[in-house]
Parts: structure tokens; C-alpha cells; sequence
């Protein structure tokens, strides 16, 4: 595990090594504070905060919040798939709610709430590069979110040791990351990510191919991006990579790395997505160490999202 946190923590000094040798406004929020002036066409970097799943450099305009819903549907092959799911329209896998609220021209801060594990999370986002046409070849965030789950000793607990002490602390999952991006003129943009899953409780299970444990830390890299097809639509995509041996050729419970593909449209103040994807949860806390589908065993699943922009 040493080995996969040095990998991180590389990842972020060489995303400081690229500032060191190299101003995006989210056009939904900018629109929903009224500019007068028109954005450059640099500046429309990203059309939301988040693309898929994976978080954007973007943050809302002071006194703006977005409200978002997420969605995800069951396995549309594969075994739970198929007619009798409806190809998993009968299937409710996750569901997100959450309110992002611009404070600073920088700052973000949100919170939301998912159907998996009940979880209720807080989050930040704070800006701390942002693109230019001079001078500033990127934009860079930081990311930060902490859930609390609320459910039973008996769904959280199911599988332990009934000699095991509980305590409140086992609810609490944390999730950090570090965000580099860049727009390539009209043709898309791009970004990296490296980061990290927290959770305060685990069973410590054993991957028995390779003697590995789980472990309360999951490392992940990964990238997006959105390939822009017509003014307002695009296509966006992105990857994620959990660096953990406890998840590699786990004869128990299988682990997949999560790819996500999709539609975006921008539509009159809305930006709405429908996408397909071999993750089953919307949370970081949630799917980072938890994405047992895949795509060859028809483990994709529809999810659809949409966002609004409210002056407060």
C-alpha cells in the first residue's frame, strides 16, 4: 500500500511540475448571474461541475447554487439483466441529490445526499489555477468530500465479529482529490486526477489469490473528458484506476476499474447527460472501492443526470 500512496503523491508533484512550466467559468452558472459580456471561447471549459461522475476544475459563481439529480439503473446484460429487468429500468441502483453553492469566486461548497448506503455527504472544492489564453496553460482544484452513513449496526456491521467494538466513528468515509485540466481550443477538454477513499470501517478481508488485505485506503487515478460535437452537446467519458492488490484478480468479490461514457446537451439553463457505465454508485465514498461490474459481462448500466443553476 506504500507503494500505491507513493504513486499518488507522485501523480500530484508532477501536476505541480506541469504548473511550474505552463479562466474557465462554468457558462451555466455565468448565465444564470447575468453577465452582460459574452464568455470567450476559452473560457467555457467544462458545462458543469462534475461531467459523469468525476468532479470538473469548475466551481459556481458567488451567490449561485446548482441543483442536481442523478440516476443510475440496473445491469443491462448479464445475468440480474436482460428482458426480465427491462434491461434494468426495473432496477434502482443509486440515486444523488445535491446542492453546490458558489461562495467565493473560487469556493465551492455542497452537499447531497444517496440512496446507497443512505450516505449523506459535505463537500468543497476550491480553485486554485484557472486557464488562460497567456500565461496559464491549466486550470487546477483541489476536492474534498465527508459522508456519514445512518443505516443499522446491522447492514453496516453485516459480516463482522459480533465480539467487534462499534462506535459512531465506523459511519464516517472521507474522499480527497486533486484536479488538472485543459481546454484544446473548440475541440474538447481533457483532465487528470489522483486521489484518495477513506473509510473508517472495513472487514479486512483477504484476497486469496494474492494474500492482500483490504485496506481502509484506496488510492485511484484517473482522466476525462468531453469531445465537443456541436455548440450546446458533446460527447464526455472518463476512467477511474483503484490502485489496490486487494481488488486485483479477487477470486471472492470481483473489482472492475470504472469506465463511464455520455451525452451531454445544454438546454436553455439546463445541462442535462445520459450515459452508460460499469458503476453502479454516484458517490466517491461509494464507488471508489466498490465497482464489482463489468463491461464484458454486461455489468453497464443507463444513468442519466441534470443540473440547474438558481441565483440565491
Amino acid at each position: 500500500m506504500k507503494v500505491y500512496k507513493s504513486l499518488v503523491i507522485g501523480a500530484i508533484l508532477l501536476t505541480g511540475s506541469i504548473i511550474g512550466n505552463a479562466q474557465s467559468l462554468l457558462n451555466l452558472v455565468d448565465s444564470a448571474q447575468g453577465n452582460k459580456q459574452p464568455l470567450a471561447p476559452l473560457e467555457s471549459t467544462w458545462k458543469d461541475t462534475r461531467l459523469i461522475l468525476a468532479q470538473t476544475t469548475k466551481t459556481p459563481a458567488p451567490g449561485v447554487m446548482v441543483f442536481r439529480i442523478m440516476h443510475r439503473f440496473g445491469d443491462a446484460g448479464g445475468e440480474s439483466g436482460g428482458i426480465q429487468s427491462f434491461y434494468g429500468f426495473d432496477v434502482v441502483t443509486d440515486i444523488y441529490l445535491s446542492f453546490d453553492f458558489g461562495v467565493t469566486k473560487n469556493l465551492e461548497l455542497g452537499f447531497g445526499r444517496s440512496k446507497d448506503n443512505q450516505l449523506l455527504d459535505g463537500s468543497f472544492k476550491y480553485k486554485l489555477l484557472t486557464q488562460k489564453s497567456e500565461g496559464m496553460p491549466i486550470s487546477l482544484a483541489i476536492y474534498g468530500d465527508a459522508a456519514i452513513t445512518p443505516e443499522s449496526d446491522a447492514l453496516l456491521y453485516n459480516g463482522a465479529d459480533s465480539a467487534l467494538n462499534k462506535s459512531f466513528m465506523d459511519k464516517l468515509s472521507y474522499f480527497g482529490e486533486l484536479i488538472l485540466d485543459r481546454r484544446f481550443g473548440n475541440f474538447g477538454s481533457f483532465e487528470i486526477f489522483a486521489g484518495m477513499s477513506h473509510r473508517n470501517y472495513i472487514l479486512n478481508e483477504v484476497n486469496r489469490n494474492n494474500g492482500a488485505k483490504d485496506m481502509n485506503d484506496v488510492p485511484m487515478v484517473g482522466g476525462a473528458g468531453r469531445i465537443r460535437l456541436t455548440k450546446h452537446a458533446a460527447l464526455v467519458f472518463e476512467y477511474f484506476y483503484a490502485l489496490s492488490q486487494y481488488r486485483m484478480n479477487n477470486p471472492t468479490v470481483p473489482y472492475y476499474n470504472g469506465f463511464s461514457v455520455g451525452y451531454e446537451i445544454e438546454t436553455g439553463g439546463h445541462v442535462f447527460e445520459i450515459n452508460f457505465s460499469n458503476i453502479a454508485f454516484i458517490n466517491e465514498n461509494n464507488f471508489i472501492p466498490n465497482t464489482n461490474d463489468s463491461w464484458g459481462n454486461g455489468g453497464f448500466k443507463l444513468g442519466f443526470s441534470i443540473s440547474r443553476a438558481f441565483n440565491l
